[in-house]
């Protein structure tokens, strides 16, 4: 269903999965905070734990401290999909930030911040003009790759889907419950369903710097990634045949 919205954002949520990421937990934490703060609104951050064994919630314990705008909440189950979506579910403010514990930017928090009231989403892709992908060749390749078969199976207009994005808390309120997606395509499966409601997102361009090596195998990855978007393939079809028969 399409939806008409509201322009004023006046507080926002991040939302940050978080699995073994203790070497670089604590130095981007800080960071981010300081970010939103420079925002000059209520904000709230949430670290959405998914079953790390080093000593990431601990630290995390640590930065909360006594802040009250920052918690954890704990899944204990290694699936980014689900620990994104228990993150967003807990999440109050006017629109969620989705940011990674090593991928985030004050520029796209600034752009979430003035999202046009036309706008659903706003989505950072590395594939954009104007993008700075200094990933490796390989991740290049990878993410090339799901966007054909995201193309070809959807039909989508989205040129990116994994990485930074901001959905506004009325969608996601409306919608969250639909999503089947876990693993790697809960926010894939999230910008689809804007655009299956005939809502609208913007895309801007991204800059992104690997700063450590990617903590996920992408050749173990592949399978599972075909098997869930099939998967949603399927869920899509489904959910059409209903509509018709209204």
């Amino acid at each position: 269903m399409f939806m008409k919205m509201n322009n004023m954002i006046n507080n926002f949520s991040v939302v940050i999965p978080v699995f073994n990421e203790e070497e670089v937990v604590l130095e981007s934490a800080n960071k981010i905070y300081k970010i939103c703060l420079e925002m000059n609104k209520p904000f709230e951050i949430i670290f959405s734990e998914n079953g790390s064994t080093d000593n990431t919630v601990k630290l995390i314990e640590t930065f909360i401290g006594d802040k009250d705008n920052c918690f954890m909440i704990n899944s204990n189950i290694a699936n980014y999909g689900l620990a994104l979506k228990n993150g967003f579910e807990s999440v109050k403010n006017d629109i969620v930030i989705s940011f990674d514990i090593d991928y985030f930017s004050k520029k796209f928090l600034e752009q979430a911040l003035q999202l046009d009231e036309n706008f659903v989403a706003l989505v950072a892709s590395k594939r954009l003009s104007g993008s700075e992908d200094e990933r490796t060749l390989i991740r290049k390749m990878a993410t090339s790759i799901f966007v054909f078969i995201l193309k070809l199976l959807f039909r989508t207009s989205l040129s990116d889907t994994h990485g930074m994005k901001a959905v506004r808390k009325s969608f996601v309120n409306n919608h969250i419950n639909l999503v089947i997606s876990t693993q790697d395509l809960f926010d894939t499966e999230l910008l689809l369903r804007i655009e299956k409601t005939g809502n609208e997102f913007k895309e801007v361009p991204a800059k992104i710097n690997e700063i450590r090596p990617s903590v996920s195998v992408i050749y173990k990855r592949i399978p599972r990634t075909l098997k869930s978007l099939f998967k949603l393939k399927i869920a899509f079809y489904k959910e059409s045949l209903k509509t018709k028969n209204l």
